[in-house]
C-alpha cells in the first residue's frame, strides 16, 4: 500500500468519514441543468469566446458520514 493509501485509511478511521460504496454511489450524483458562463478576456486570464464555463449547481450529495474529497476522488475515477 502507498504511503498516500496509508495517510488516507488513518484520516477515516480518525475523522469516522469513508469512501462511499459502489451501490451507495449512484444516489450521490443528481441529474442538473448545466448554467453557461461566459467571460470577457481581461488581458490578465484567457478565455475563449465561444466555450463558456460551464457549473453544474449542487450535482453532487456530500453526505457527513462520507469524506468530501474521497466522493469526488471516485467521482474522477470512475469517469477517467
Amino acid at each position: 500500500m502507498s504511503a498516500l493509501e496509508t495517510v488516507k485509511r488513518l484520516t477515516e478511521r480518525m475523522t469516522g468519514w469513508g469512501r462511499p460504496e459502489s451501490r451507495r454511489f449512484a444516489a450521490l450524483v443528481r441529474q442538473r441543468k448545466p448554467h453557461p458562463f461566459f467571460f470577457e478576456d481581461d488581458g490578465i486570464i484567457p478565455n475563449h469566446p465561444r466555450w463558456p464555463l460551464i457549473m453544474y449547481r449542487g450535482a453532487l450529495r456530500f453526505p457527513d458520514d462520507l469524506d468530501p474529497a474521497a466522493v469526488l476522488e471516485d467521482l474522477f475515477e470512475r469517469h477517467g
